[in-house]
Order: structure tokens, then C-alpha cells, then sequence
């Protein structure tokens, strides 16, 4: 395609959009609905531009084709890529026997059999989470728990040093989120930064790692995980680290910070989820659905991509944000409801296809056992009226970085 016919493709379908916008994710999710009605798909020139997405289908089929993208961030400058990978990242750009090959490694490490074993040592760490705070009658629900809870499991499970959460955490947060309130510019350099600590904090680990075997954690199998009879080389073990730590860090916890905004002002669902036991299976999935975290950015690697006749061509960014596609009415009636009964449809929060994520089995159990120990423990709870209001964040996944709640100090009910 020519570049005059490019920027005529483009301007047809001009409606800017910028999902880094300091709005609330409620109001993108307005503006993402609206478009679904007047432009499903459409271009939008803010940052190095980007195609939008919308549509249940739209994003299903995009995320269920192979060899059509490459992982990218929709205002990533040229020259500088953010995600880490120096080739194609492990495993989410890769298709095929590749991708057959290097799923076959960590599927195992993730089923349902091996995360079910992780339930006492949940239940452990939640209750010890807890504990921290429970006496004092109010929290920052986000740094108390949503983000301790989930990040100590997945350092265990990739045998990553315990000692270094906080750490990591912060990086994910800033390649994930950039800087809150901060510039596009101000953003994209922490961006470069935290890439090059977290590159050099890898280096130094990989060598120790390969010296000197350990157990059957994520990262010891990986070692000598094979594809196409070759060992990965560091850098293919720094570009999947890096995804790990964005994927395992930060999911969970906006699942669980934007629950618990929710459940604060909404009392009577929170103790409706508990009537019946075998309720909170379907109650987990209908909040993964509403809170969805992760906005996927791909950029096209094949001569185009065809969505509802429009031909994107080799090298465009294509935004899909699953939360938009989890809120479209074709499948969900009343999408911005949570009704914890709601007919089955497969929600798009881990994604679709091959390239489903990979740690599903655990966030479930994760969510579960975490709402499970917070009801049986504290109960009722609201947000705190001393303290701000949450404020949430967005970029390449949607949460709240803050989530101040009072409950009765040491028991179950409000005073």
C-alpha cells in the first residue's frame, strides 16, 4: 500500500482516541461503546497512532489468528521497544511448531492439577496478609493486599528471589502503567528506564540461575526448555521474564482492587456471593469479565489484516481493549452490571485461542481464595470517608492504584 493510499484508509476511518487519557476507566468505557455503535473499527492519530477496536467479534478474531502480530505499545516512540524483545517474545509471538513446543513446556507448570496444589499456601499467605491489618480497622486495600497477595505466589511458582516483590512490582507498574499524571514523554522514558534496571537486574541473575540448578520452578524448566532443539539464549529468557512479570504481577491485583471498590459501595452484593458456596466459581468469572484488566496493542506483521473489510496493512498498531469486547450487549444484556448468575458466554479476559493465558488456572484460583478468606474474615467493609477517593489508572492495563477501606477492627461488622 502506498503511503497516500494509507493516510486516504486512514483518514476514512479517523476518530481519534488516547487510552492513556486521565479519565476514568468507566468514561473510556463509554467512549469504547459509543464507538462500537458509530465506528467499530477506526484510526486514531494520537501518539504514533493506532487502529481501535471495540467489537466481542473484532477482538475474538484478532486474538484467535496466528502469526498476525507482534506485541507493542500504542504510543511506544519509534526506535524503542518496550515490551524487551529483541525477537519474537516467548510465548506470545510465537505460532505454530514453536508455540506448540514452548506451551508444552509451561502448560503443566500452570494446569489445573499443579495450581491446586498452591491452595494451602494461598490460604496462607492471605490469612497473613490479614492479619497485617485487620486490628487496625482500615487499609490501602492495593498495597495491604492486592498487590502483595497475588505477587508472592508468582515469584514462588517462577523461583524468583522472594526478597525482591517490591521491586518488581514497581517495574511492572511502570512499564504496565507509565507515570500517573504524568506526560506521554514523561511516561515513555520511565518506560526506558525500568526496561534497562530490570535488563541488567536479569543479566546478573541468568548466569547465577544456569550455575547453579534449582527446582522445578518456572524459571529452572525454562533453562532448559529447548525450541527447535536449541536452549534459549538469555535474551529469549529476559524477553519472557518480562512478560511474566507484567502478566503475573498486575492482573490479579486490578482484578481484585476494582472488586473491592465495588463490593464497598455495593454491601449487599458482596454477601450475595456467599449465599451459595458453588455461586463464587461463576461469580469469579463475572468479575473477571467486568474488571477487566488487559488492553492488548499488536502491531500487524503479515501484508494486512482484514476486520470487517477494512484492510490494515504490515506495520499498523491495532488496539483491542478487552474490556470494551467484554461489555459488548450482543452477549452480555446489561454489560456494565455484575449479575453473578449470568448465562454462560466466554468472557475474553485471558484472552482467546492459542495465545490464551497461560496463568488462568491460577488467577482463578487466586480470586477465589481471596475473596473467599477476605468475606469469612472481615465481612462487611466501605471506603474509607477520611481518605481519597480511588484513583485508578490505565494504560496497558486497567486498575486502581489506591483503595482505602474501613471496616470494624477485628470483626465482621461495621461499627
Amino acid at each position: 500500500m502506498t503511503d497516500l493510499a494509507l493516510e486516504e484508509l486512514r483518514a476514512a476511518y479517523r476518530r481519534d482516541y488516547d487510552p492513556y487519557a486521565d479519565r476514568s476507566i468507566a468514561d473510556h468505557l463509554a467512549e469504547l461503546a459509543d464507538r462500537r455503535v458509530d465506528k467499530p473499527v477506526s484510526y486514531s492519530a494520537r501518539g504514533n497512532g493506532c487502529w481501535v477496536l471495540t467489537d466481542y467479534d473484532d477482538v475474538s478474531d484478532l486474538l484467535r489468528r496466528n502469526n498476525r502480530g507482534v506485541v507493542s505499545f500504542p504510543n511506544e516512540p519509534d526506535g524503542l521497544n518496550l515490551s524487551g524483545a529483541r525477537d519474537k517474545q516467548i510465548p506470545i509471538e510465537l505460532d505454530g511448531p514453536e508455540h506448540r513446543e514452548i506451551r508444552r513446556v509451561l502448560d503443566p507448570l500452570f494446569g489445573p492439577r499443579k495450581v491446586a496444589e498452591l491452595e494451602d499456601r494461598l490460604r496462607e499467605e492471605c490469612n497473613r496478609l490479614i492479619d497485617g491489618f485487620i486490628e487496625d480497622g482500615r487499609c490501602d486495600f492495593v498495597s495491604s493486599f492486592a498487590v502483595p497477595f497475588p505477587g508472592a505466589t508468582v515469584l514462588a511458582i517462577m523461583g524468583w528471589p522472594p526478597e525482591d516483590l517490591e521491586m518488581m512490582n514497581g517495574w511492572a507498574d511502570v512499564l504496565l502503567h507509565g507515570v500517573p499524571g504524568g506526560t506521554e514523554e514523561e511516561s515513555n522514558a520511565a518506560r526506558g528506564r525500568t526496561h534497562q534496571e530490570f535488563a541488567a537486574y536479569m543479566a546478573r541473575k541468568i548466569p547465577e540461575w544456569r550455575a547453579a540448578p534449582r527446582k522445578d520452578d518456572v524459571m529452572s524448566v525454562m533453562l532448559d526448555a529447548e525450541i527447535g532443539g536449541k536452549k534459549l539464549t538469555d535474551d529469549q529468557l529476559f524477553d519472557f521474564s518480562v512478560l511474566m512479570m507484567m502478566a503475573g504481577l498486575d492482573t490479579v491485583q486490578s482484578v481484585l482492587a476494582r472488586s473491592a471498590v465495588y463490593f464497598a459501595e455495593r454491601p449487599d452484593q458482596w454477601d450475595r456471593m456467599f449465599e451459595n458456596p458453588d455461586l463464587v466459581p461463576t461469580a469469579v468469572e463475572e468479575l473477571l469479565r467486568w474488571a477487566t484488566p488487559p488492553v492488548p496493542t499488536r502491531t500487524i506483521t503479515d501484508d494486512h489484516l482484514e476486520i470487517r473489510g477494512v484492510k490494515i496493512p504490515q506495520g499498523e498498531r491495532v488496539h483491542a481493549p478487552l474490556g470494551s469486547a467484554n461489555r459488548d450487549p450482543k452477549y452480555y444484556e446489561n454489560p456494565d452490571e455484575i449479575v453473578f448468575d449470568r448465562p454462560v458466554k466466554p468472557h475474553l479476559a485471558f484472552g482467546v485461542g492459542t495465545h490464551r493465558c497461560v496463568g488462568l488456572h491460577l488467577a482463578r484460583l487466586e480470586l477465589a481464595i481471596a475473596f473467599e478468606e477476605l468475606h469469612r474474615r472481615i465481612g462487611k467493609f466501605e471506603l474509607d470517608p477520611e481518605q481519597p477517593v480511588p484513583h485508578e489508572h490505565l494504560g496497558l492495563a486497567w486498575g486502581v492504584l489506591d483503595v482505602h477501606l474501613r471496616f470494624a477492627p477485628g470483626s465482621r461488622e461495621l461499627s
